[in-house]
């Protein structure tokens, strides 16, 4: 029988935490060619799973499937000796998973389904990889009437209603998730988790306002495709706003956003990202015992295979510069 308390939690928690990439580790990495990285990933953390796909899959895609795939073991794992308290945070928090991957099948099925589907799942979540590929074989208005999440008391199907454009239902599912999400952040007694949620809360309604108010979306518009209805001080000053430069001339004055000259609304979205991510990494050492530990490590590891794949994209194309690909990783 799987142990399911705290301290047997605690500490196999704190020994995975350790085996976590450090800036050293990645001061390494910036050094190798691709290859060289898959060799070094290999012999570490992620030996199991990359030797187990060696058979079928090569090169990027080969590593990029195997840190997806650890990511999905090591939190399958952590959702098993979960003592019963802690187990619907998590699910709930790594549901944005499942909310990734039938974004990614609805557009792979409205789109035609050419590209292979199994590089574009996240088996992360509630949803296994069985499940999204039976899902995968169903047509495009099957899938999104067979969306429900049975563990949730969010009715996500409702959110959806009989929507048929494929945007609105992707913002109709964030809507749900981030609900889902908000309402459970307060019930586990840690202000870094609560804090964690509404700064993300707030990144993804920045990111969608920037964004429509670089095409110059009026604000009522702009509300309409926000996630979540809850606004910041930044996010009232920003649809306020009476253009894009205003607006990121404010973030940058507040501190929000680096001053940088020329950037894009990629570029700005990304650096946003980063700043929040850093923010997070930080203050979860303010509360370094209770709920806020673990789900403070599960932060933590998602972000390491996000800088290992954006590390290992940047090196094949050769397009950044390693000053460019270190800015763009997140290091506690």
């Amino acid at each position: 029988m799987v142990q399911r308390d705290y301290p047997y939690m605690y500490a196999r928690v704190s020994a995975k935490r350790k085996k976590l990439l450090d800036e050293s580790d990645y001061e390494n990495l910036l050094k190798m060619k691709p290859n060289e990285i898959a060799r070094n990933l290999e012999e570490g953390a992620y030996k199991k799973d990359i030797n187990e796909l060696g058979s079928e899959y090569e090169g990027i895609e080969l590593v990029e499937l195997a840190l997806m795939r650890n990511l999905s073991r090591t939190m399958s794992k952590l959702v098993e000796i979960a003592p019963e308290s802690l187990e619907p945070v998590i699910k709930t928090y790594l549901r944005r998973y499942d909310i990734l991957s039938l974004k990614r099948l609805l557009r792979w099925k409205q789109g035609g389904g050419n590209q292979k589907i199994e590089n574009l799942l996240v088996p992360v979540g509630d949803y296994s990889v069985e499940e999204l590929e039976d899902l995968s074989e169903k047509t495009f208005e099957e899938i999104v009437g067979s969306i429900e999440f049975k563990n949730s008391p969010i009715d996500y199907k409702s959110f959806i209603g009989e929507e048929k454009d494929l945007r609105k239902i992707e913002r109709n599912l964030d809507r749900a998730y981030y609900q889902d999400l908000d309402r459970i952040s307060g019930k586990i007694g840690g202000m870094w988790f609560e804090k964690f949620v509404n700064e993300e809360i707030e990144y993804e309604n920045l990111k969608i306002a920037l964004r429509l108010k670089k095409q110059e979306i009026e604000r009522e518009e702009i509300e309409e495709w926000l996630v979540s209805d809850k606004k910041s001080k930044h996010l009232e000053k920003v649809l306020g706003s009476k253009s894009f430069e205003e607006a990121i001339d404010y973030l940058v004055n507040e501190e929000v956003l680096e001053k940088k000259n020329g950037a894009n609304i990629e570029d700005i979205e990304h650096r946003l990202e980063v700043a929040r991510l850093d923010r997070a990494l930080v203050s979860q050492h303010t509360e370094p015992l209770g709920a806020t530990s673990i789900l403070g490590y599960i932060m933590a590891k998602m972000i390491e295979v996000q800088n290992l794949r954006m590390l290992l994209r940047a090196k094949e194309t050769g397009i950044q510069n390693l000053e460019t690909i270190r800015n763009n990783l997140v290091v506690s």
